[in-house]
């Protein structure tokens, strides 16, 4: 009987132990993704980057817990650590995650600037960025005027055949010589600089104009123009300037925004 008695005992507590161990088990998972969030944290509040002896005083974690968890947040991109300086610095996954949270903010306030556009001018306005030769379309939003020019997203052009790609040349830092094709080309880029913005009249689309200025960044290469293109009837040339006037004030809108890192998304 007392044996029995004691096995059942012992059988009581090894049921009633389980369940604590188990619930000591996932209050520690918890913790730990509290204290990897700690660590995130501080580095990304930390533009230099951090050592590990300094997380380890900021959190006030044992710095034997701080190590293991940053080997993790290393092992899984979210951090990693600065071969010379030793600091740990935001990783590859982070930084996508950045990235993608800026595209998702920055996309509504993008196409509105371009409806913006489109509203005052009754055209269709585009978004274009160059990659290697041509100008690439990123975004586009189209007139509702049923004449009217449709662009189509991801479309190619080579850079000296579109008033985009020509409003990228213009304003690029490249000397003018190295980027021409010919003198003709020459001479209208010089004219796009002088003018602040390109024109041009469709070469195989007879009847098709578009105007555009460039994306201008302090410091940074001219890579992105905006546009507006619709028939040449509506674009006429006594209207140019205004035009022109109009589509810099998106340019310098878009100019705040992260629209190279929306268009490498798209």
């Amino acid at each position: 009987m007392m044996g029995s008695d004691a096995g059942i005992s012992g059988t009581a507590e090894a049921r009633g132990r389980r369940p604590v161990r188990a619930k000591q088990e996932r209050s520690g998972e918890v913790q730990s993704v509290a204290r990897a969030g700690q660590l995130l944290n501080r580095v990304v509040d930390a533009p230099a980057g951090l050592t590990l002896t300094e997380l380890a005083e900021t959190t006030a974690l044992n710095i034997s817990t701080v190590h293991r968890l940053l080997r993790t947040l290393c092992s899984q991109g979210l951090l990693c650590r600065d071969p010379v300086s030793e600091r740990f610095l935001p990783g590859p996954v982070l930084l996508r995650l950045a990235r993608r949270s800026l595209v998702s903010a920055g996309l509504p306030e993008v196409t509105d600037a371009l409806r913006a556009l489109v509203e005052r001018t009754g055209e269709t306005a585009t978004i274009g960025v160059r990659r290697g030769g041509d100008v690439v379309v990123g975004l586009a939003v189209s007139s509702p005027d049923p004449f009217r020019y449709n662009a189509t997203q991801g479309a190619r052009t080579r850079l000296l055949r579109s008033a985009l790609g020509l409003a990228i040349l213009a304003f690029d830092r490249t000397p003018l010589e190295d980027v021409a094709d010919s003198a003709a080309d020459h001479t209208e880029l010089l004219s796009v600089q002088f003018r602040g913005y390109a024109v041009l009249d469709a070469p195989d689309t007879p009847g098709l104009r578009a105007v555009a200025v460039p994306l201008i960044a302090d410091g940074a290469p001219t890579t992105m123009a905006v546009e507006v293109q619709g028939p040449a009837a509506r674009i006429t040339d006594d209207r140019l300037d205004d035009i022109a006037d109009t589509v810099r004030e998106a340019a310098h809108r878009l100019q705040d925004l992260p629209v190279s890192l929306l268009i490498s998304e798209i």
